[in-house]
């Protein structure tokens, strides 16, 4: 009799200790599934970023607003600026913002995130862009599914030099 309830509480702990790990493991998934979509996310925005800036060109008809005609000169008003502009619908007299600007919000796995853009320009590389990308958590939302979740599932940093730059002296 002893051996008998000695076989059912080791069956008890083994089913126990398994139904905990398809627990975890299914917590894991939903999170390496958000991650993967917000990272797709990032690449979606940076593709369609890339190909407005291989369209600026201070040459183009009808004239870009956002490109200024000194653009090669100017060191302030260089291609990183005017692709700047594009992004922010900034046209050239008015000041760009210079806070993160949120693309789009969008349901991943049972959420609301938002994927937000900043940009940085130096003198020093008036034609290169740096865009810093986050992916968190919307307005509203609480992180609640585990512990020790962040607010910010994906991060992404990338550097757009758009082609026209190239024409500069």
């Amino acid at each position: 009799m002893l051996e008998v309830i000695i076989a059912i509480l080791t069956i008890a702990a083994f089913l126990t200790g398994t139904l905990q790990l398809m627990a975890f493991t299914a917590l894991y998934k939903v999170r390496a599934e958000r991650q993967a979509q917000a990272n797709f996310w990032i690449q979606e925005d940076f593709e369609d970023v890339k190909f407005l800036a291989s369209t600026l060109d201070v040459n183009s008809s009808p004239a870009n607003p956002n490109v200024s005609l000194n653009v090669c000169t100017d060191r302030s008003e260089g291609y990183a600026t005017a692709l700047r502009r594009e992004l922010t619908a900034t046209p050239v007299p008015n000041p760009i913002p210079t806070d993160p600007q949120l693309v789009a919000t969008r349901e991943i796995v049972g959420k609301n995130y938002s994927l937000l853009r900043t940009f940085n320009t130096t003198l020093d590389n008036p034609h290169r862009l740096r865009i810093d990308y986050r992916v968190e958590l919307a307005t509203g939302e609480t992180a609640n599914d585990y512990r020790n979740q962040e607010n910010v599932i994906a991060r992404s940093s990338v550097e757009v030099i758009p082609d026209a730059s190239f024409e500069c002296p």
